[in-house]
C-alpha cells in the first residue's frame, strides 16, 4: 500500500485528493511539525519536506511528481495529459502555475507581510494579478482549467485558492469566477474526503 508522509494541511493534502480522485489505496503517516526532526524521515527524504511517499521500490519527494504517479499507477491516467495529446504543454504550464506562480504569493503574505507593508502590499497586487489570469482562463465557464476534465492542474490550483482562505484576507480577494471554480473543487467527494470533510 501507498504510504504518504504529511504534516498537517502542507502540500500532501493534494496527494491524498489525486489518492481519492482515482481510487488509490493509500496509508497516511502524520508526522509532528517540522516534518525533518522526525527520527528516521530524512532517510526517506534527505530534504525534509513533505509530502513524500513511498510505493514499494518508489520514493517520490515532489507533490506534483506525485500526484502524476499516483494517476498513471492507480488510476487511468485521467488527471495527466500525455505528450501527444492536444494541450499537453497547456496542461503542463498550469500545473506548475499552482505551485510556481500562484502559491508563492501566499508565502510571502504568510511570513513577511506581518513585519513590512510595503511586502503586505506587493503579495496582495501580485496575487490579485495572477488571480486575474485564472480569472480569464474560466471566464467562458470552463468547469477546469484545461483538457476539458480534472487534472493535476487543477488539483494544484484549487490546494492554493483554498489555502488561502486561511492566510490573512487573502481568500478574500478571488474574482466570483475564481471562487465558484474553487467551491466546485471543494465540493468534489474526492476533495471532501482528502480533507476529512466526508
Amino acid at each position: 500500500m501507498l504510504k504518504v508522509y504529511a504534516s498537517g494541511a502542507a502540500r500532501s493534502q493534494r496527494v491524498k485528493w489525486a489518492c481519492e480522485e482515482v481510487g488509490a489505496p493509500y496509508e497516511v503517516v502524520e508526522l509532528e511539525w517540522p516534518p525533518m526532526a522526525n527520527p528516521g524521515y530524512l532517510e526517506i527524504n534527505p530534504a525534509g519536506t513533505v509530502p513524500a511517499i513511498v510505493d514499494g521500490d518508489i520514493t517520490l519527494t515532489e507533490s506534483l511528481a506525485i500526484c502524476e504517479y499516483v494517476s498513471r499507477t492507480y488510476g487511468d491516467g485521467s488527471l495527466v495529459l500525455n505528450r501527444d495529446e492536444p494541450g499537453y504543454y497547456e496542461y503542463l504550464e498550469l500545473a506548475q502555475f499552482g505551485e510556481g506562480t500562484l502559491q508563492p504569493t501566499l508565502a510571502w503574505a504568510r511570513r513577511f507581510a506581518p513585519y513590512s507593508k510595503e511586502i503586505a502590499d506587493h503579495a496582495r497586487d501580485a496575487w490579485v494579478t495572477r488571480l486575474g489570469f485564472l480569472e480569464q482562463r474560466l471566464d467562458d465557464g470552463r468547469e477546469f482549467v484545461t483538457a476539458g476534465r480534472l487534472t493535476v492542474a487543477d488539483i494544484t490550483i484549487g490546494f492554493t485558492l483554498s489555502l488561502a482562505s486561511h492566510i490573512g484576507r487573502m481568500g478574500e480577494l478571488l474574482p466570483p469566477v475564481v471562487a465558484d471554480y474553487r467551491d466546485r473543487l471543494r465540493a468534489r467527494p474526492a476533495y471532501k474526503r482528502a480533507y476529512g470533510l466526508a
